[in-house]
């Protein structure tokens, strides 16, 4: 039973500091017991439907002539295909599979769904459908197949497998999300989860997790085109051949693709692209619109859907340099329906929009039992969206049209129909459709608008019906539409076989004035055998490049190695003519080969500064003895940058650590540096001399971690020299300054010394110390120099014994060790017995019995205040934001709970912050690795390359760890520790609650389509910082100056951040009713230069620097942003009667501009 004090809360409460895998509204939250489950009447549901204006909602289709719908696509005759699986998530024992495939037609033309037929049944767990070749393709777990009607009865009666080897790890993550490609290649998607090994004529073709597949039937050619993403329910190209995806588990929103390209979890990949909305809630399915049933602003807007939220949302994607930028805007269709969930989308032949709804109150996999009898296995809808001031489309006839009729049709606004008549073209073949093709492109007439669009349509008919045509592809890459040339790129990379002349088309457009063009250009090189392909590719260095031009740079130089790499090291590359390719070519390969190269680069002083600290990564990783000596040479050349002399030294630091190589000469010349004007020198070189163990540089080392005087930094890295020199007089040292240093970071710097050199001894100094820290930080980075390392728990255990700790250090420090990953139930009740608390050690999970719950979650509903839960949640001392996010402001150690309380209820929600360990959601799992030298490193896994580790820790830092490093690496116990709001009343609780279960469910607690500036920094007050504002100006916070310290803080779910418990910093220069001045920073990135418009809730008393130069302020500000980020900092009065400050970033008319908000932690 709960009651209303506080004592059981200690065993209720989870930490909302890393609400990590369960405050999600994804596949994180056990539904167990959902009372609000509403009746499954189409026509209730539809009224609860909040249209776009001007659209209107009719049922197309629903149960029980369908029934969970999964994937629909429509073929040319217009009637609409649906994979429909009523066993999903699993089939039961001895069950016998049953699942369909679907025909809806409206034979009638009203608009709705008057005939079904089962094209086929006996399938299992079906998740893509795609009409074509006479038959549907079908994603039927294992594998893809191809179902066929010979005899016309409407039932398939020819059953082929096309491909199987697919992987079936997950129901939700298998084959999915089947497309047809404007070129003819049919492409279909699989998740994160899924290993495929799939045979083919040409070889096995492999993709382990996430990535879309691009296959060619007729040749049974299969190839990869894109790696990554979480789980890819979307995918589709826009009128010009540019691909575009969405991840239904991920959050950024339209992903802009291209051929190679990889994002988040890509398997062996090192680097990733990001998506166009980072923030954005998780969506699944994705169409563009077209067509003359829609209004003209809607024309080629993205529509997807947000599942979890119940919305149906729209995407405005624009050009921008080599990629696109993307604006949310109104919903279609949003609702409060706990049951709507959309999750595909395509346009139709009448030119309506079509909604595949799933319909279930419940979305969870693998976090719901697969038995749970609330599980919706028989409804299902199709909604059909039109818009009210436009007839519909009469369906285009284009099955039994002619060649000439279909070729017409691809001048038709619809991209439905131009597809549709491509795919009826690629049916009946290049025998009876070719010489057709040449006479229409012959009479295409030049003066036409579209005619570069048009003759782009036949040189994809070309492709369809595998016709190469070297004179039209040419005409296409010599298009003056840049969008025409790049589609007509990927083209020529399809061609290459046939047409060999395509390289010498291709290679001079990674010279084109259009970015995209030089994009294209760059990706198709690399799939050319000739030696001058990255010379020709890097053409494209000559231009500006944005961060897509620069990836697809890196991969070609990547896959091309094995042409350009024997001549660079022969001496005989052209890339050798200028330094800046050529360090861009040697760093991206991260190859041993390089590091002579390198070295001769860095000593010519020919190597660009930008590229400098890349090229020192790649040798500390690969370098000799002979190549460090030259580059420590370098370091001690004083005509060296000093800036350069710290970066070299810190690689030479970096190879001892990670390879134990050191410059095989100089070394005893490391004195000359410790005399370095620069801290950074210094601190480098004193690093180096403990690693390298000069015993000579003693004396000095140890006084410079005597002297207070000493800067701190300095000081802490002479305290890690004396340690690695070792010694007795140096344990001593470090003892004695872990003891009796007036500063408590030293003395934590002494202990991890210490721990060094004997830990045991470090442990004692540790627990003699916890008590006396003065933040969680510094308990933290106390505790970690002992559970970051292997048997450190054990003998911080020993240390323990007999100690007393306080209460309050006894908890916090029982979170540490619950958020690192590695349960210690020895080291648990240590702390216990230590702090006086439980003698049952670590808070455990709490089960809450029916009637608790019902009780609660009562509260929850009558006495909750979300209000009063936004402010508990945003507590300091609750660090909510530390490791979620909300609309993509705060931390990524746990999902973004932009749409929590949309996709679940409030007892789901208690019920999965009493056990966090018990449902992790996807690509939030932890790991634990220990390595060989012993480290200890536990973190929610970000990827794995093929030699490295990527995890981020509990405090949202990413950690590389090599893995010919890893010794050991197991699964972690979820990073969310329990007790965190032990101190919460049950009220306050209830409120936090009702909170969370309005986000993404009410208007009030929904993020906005705004551009609200959600992340901030925050300068914190300071003796430093006091005194720098208070000896200048205002203006000084707009500088780089090491006296502040700047500290994250976030608006609320509206938009708006509350300024009232905002630091002070002193009260000069401000105005008598101001109590003093607050100073916030933000940052915006301009990916296109121009103006943009600030909007203010108010100005009073506000003042504002881009950079370091003044704005003069209105509510509403015209400033001019230059490319790349930008830094505003304000000087903010703090007035009686402000409460919040608030800044939307608009668009200025007619400027070129493109601007971001950044967020993130």
């Amino acid at each position: 039973m709960i009651n209303s004090a506080a004592p059981n809360l200690q065993r209720l409460i989870v930490c909302f500091a890393c609400l990590l895998t369960l405050l999600t509204g994804s596949t994180s939250w056990a539904q167990r017991d959902l009372t609000d489950i509403p009746p499954p009447d189409p026509e209730l549901e539809r009224k609860s439907f909040k249209v776009a204006e001007g659209f209107e909602v009719n049922l197309y289709a629903a149960d029980p002539q369908i029934a969970k719908p999964i994937q629909m696509n429509f073929d040319p005759q217009g009637r609409l295909w649906i994979a429909s699986s009523e066993i999903y998530p699993h089939i039961k024992p001895g069950e016998t599979a049953n699942d369909k495939i679907l025909i809806v037609e409206d034979k009638d033309g009203d608009g709705v769904a008057d005939k079904t037929t089962v094209f086929a049944d006996g399938l299992l767990i079906p998740t893509a459908v795609m009409p074509g070749d006479g038959g549907a393709y079908v994603g039927n777990s294992t594998e893809l197949l191809h179902l066929k009607d010979t005899d016309g009865d409407g039932k398939a009666d020819v059953r082929k497998t096309e491909l199987a080897g697919f992987g079936t790890e997950d129901t939700h993550h298998i084959l999915h999300t089947l497309r047809w490609g404007p070129g003819g290649h049919l492409y279909f998607n699989q998740s994160i989860y899924i290993h495929s090994h799939i045979e083919t004529p040409y070889g096995v073709r492999r993709l382990n997790g996430g990535g879309i597949w691009k296959y060619r039937p007729a040749a049974m050619d299969l190839e990869v085109v894109m790696r990554g993403m979480v789980n890819s329910w979307g995918h589709h190209f826009d009128r010009w051949g540019q691909s575009f995806c969405t991840d239904g588990a991920y959050g950024e929103g339209i992903n802009y693709t291209f051929p190679g390209a990889a994002f988040v979890t890509a398997v062996g990949m090192d680097r990733i692209l990001k998506g166009l909305n980072p923030g954005s809630p998780k969506h699944c399915g994705l169409e563009i619109l077209s067509g003359r049933h829609l209004p003209e602003d809607w024309q080629g807007n993205m529509i997807t859907n947000d599942f979890r939220g119940h919305r149906v949302c729209r995407f405005v994607v624009t050009e921008n340099e080599s990629g696109y930028v993307s604006r949310e805007q109104v919903e279609l269709i949003k609702t409060d329906h706990v049951a709507f969930r959309p999750i595909d989308v395509k346009m139709g032949p009448d030119g309506a929009i079509y909604i595949a709804d799933w319909y279930n109150p419940i979305i969870q996999h693998g976090e719901v039992d697969f038995r749970d009898p609330r599980r919706d296995h028989t409804h299902g809808r199709i909604w059909r969206v039109t818009y009210k001031g436009k007839p519909t489309l009469p369906r285009p006839n284009l099955v039994g049209a002619t060649n000439q009729e279909l070729l017409d049709y691809l001048k038709a606004p619809e991209e439905w129909t131009r597809q549709n008549a491509k795919n009826v073209l690629r049916e009946r073949g290049r025998e009876k459709v070719e010489g057709d093709l040449k006479t229409w492109l012959k009479n295409l007439d030049p003066q036409d608008s579209q005619y570069e669009h048009n003759r782009l349509e036949g040189l994809w008919v070309a492709e369809c019906i595998a016709s190469p045509q070297p004179e039209l592809l040419k005409e296409c890459l010599q298009a003056k539409d840049g969008r025409a040339r790049a589609a007509a790129v990927r083209v020529a990379r399809e061609w290459r076989d046939k047409l060999p002349e395509t390289y010498a088309l291709v290679a001079p457009l990674a010279n084109d004035k259009h970015p995209r063009v030089r994009l294209e250009a760059v990706r198709a090189l690399s799939a050319y055998d000739q030696p001058t392909v990255l010379t020709d590719a890097y053409q494209a260095l000559d231009h500006p490049v944005d961060e897509f031009l620069d990836y697809a740079l890196w991969l070609t130089t990547r896959e091309t190695k094995a042409i350009w790499l024997p001549q660079v090291l022969a001496g005989k590359s052209d890339l050798q003519k200028d330094p800046r390719k050529l360090t861009f070519a040697l760093t991206a390969i991260n190859s041993p080969e390089v590091t002579p190269v390198i070295t001769k680069l860095i000593q010519s002083g020919e190597m660009p500064d930008s590229q400098l600290q890349s090229s020192l990564n790649l040798m500390a990783k690969f370098g000799n003895a002979n190549d460090l000596e030259q580059l420590f040479a370098q370091a001690l050349n004083p005509k060296t940058k000093p800036a350069q002399q710290a970066a070299i030294l810190r690689s030479l630091a970096q190879a001892y650590q990670t390879r134990k190589v050191r410059p095989a000469g100089y070394i005893d010349e490391l004195q000359h540096l410790f005399g370095s004007k620069q801290l950074a020198v210094q601190q480098a070189a004193i690093d180096c001399a403990g690693l390298w163990k000069i015993e000579s540089l003693q004396t000095p080392i140890r006084e410079l971690a005597a002297s207070d005087q000493t800067q701190v930094e300095l000081r802490k890295a002479s305290l890690f020299a004396l340690a690695r020199l070792g010694g007795n007089e140096n344990r001593v040292m470090l003892l004695k300054l872990s003891e009796t240093d007036p500063s408590i970071d030293l003395r934590i710097a002494a202990i991890a010394a210490l721990a060094e050199v004997n830990v045991k001894q470090a442990a004692i100094q540790a627990v003699n110390l916890m008590s006396s820290v003065e933040t969680p930080a510094q308990l933290s980075a106390v505790a970690n120099i002992f559970l970051q390392r292997k048997g450190g728990a054990g003998i911080l255990v020993n240390a323990l014994k007999g100690k007393t700790i306080s209460k309050d250090t006894a908890i916090q420090l029982s979170r540490l060790v619950q958020s690192s990953g590695r349960s210690n139930p020895n080291l648990d009740k240590a702390i216990a017995a230590a702090g006086g608390l439980s003698s049952s050690g670590a808070p455990q999970p709490v089960k809450l019995s029916p009637a608790e719950m019902a009780q609660l979650i009562q509260e929850v509903r009558t006495k909750g205040n979300p209000q009063r839960g936004e402010a508990i949640f945003r507590r300091e001392d609750l660090s909510c934001l530390k490791c979620h996010s909300i609309g993509g402001a705060g931390g990524k150690v746990g999902p973004d709970i932009i749409s929590l309380g949309g996709s679940s209820q409030p007892d789901y929600i208690v019920d999965s912050l009493l056990d966090p360990n018990k449902a992790v959601k996807e690509n939030y799992n932890a790991v634990t690795v220990v390595t060989v030298q012993g480290k200890v490193h536990s973190g929610v896994l970000v990827r794995r390359t093929d030699t490295q580790l990527v995890l981020r820790d509990a405090n949202d830092n990413l950690m590389n760890v090599p893995l010919d490093q890893i010794d050991e690496e197991v699964p972690a116990a979820s990073l969310m520790p329990v007790g965190l709001l032990d101190k919460l009343t049950r009220q306050e609780l209830v409120d936090l609650v009702r909170f969370l279960s309005e986000l993404g469910k009410t208007d009030a607690y929904t993020v906005g389509k705004e551009r609200v500036v959600r992340r901030w920094r925050v300068m914190k007050n300071t003796p430093a910082a006091m005194n720098a504002i208070r000896r200048t100006r205002h203006a000084t916070a707009a500088t780089e100056n090491p006296a502040f310290v700047w500290e994250p803080a976030y608006s609320r779910v509206d938009g708006d951040l509350p300024v009232n418990h905002l630091d002070e910093i002193g009260r000069l220069h401000v105005s008598k009713r101001a109590r003093g001045a607050a100073f916030l920073r933000c940052e915006l990135e301009a990916t296109t230069p121009g103006k943009a418009i600030l909007k203010f809730n108010s100005i009073d008393g506000l003042k504002l620097w881009i950079g370091e130069k003044p704005v003069a302020l209105q509510p509403e500000t015209e400033v001019e942003l230059s490319k790349g980020i930008n830094q505003l900092t304000f000087a903010l009065e703090l007035l009686p009667e402000r409460d919040v400050l608030r800044l939307e970033v608009k668009d200025a008319p007619d400027s070129p501009a493109q601007v971001q908000i950044v967020s993130g932690k």
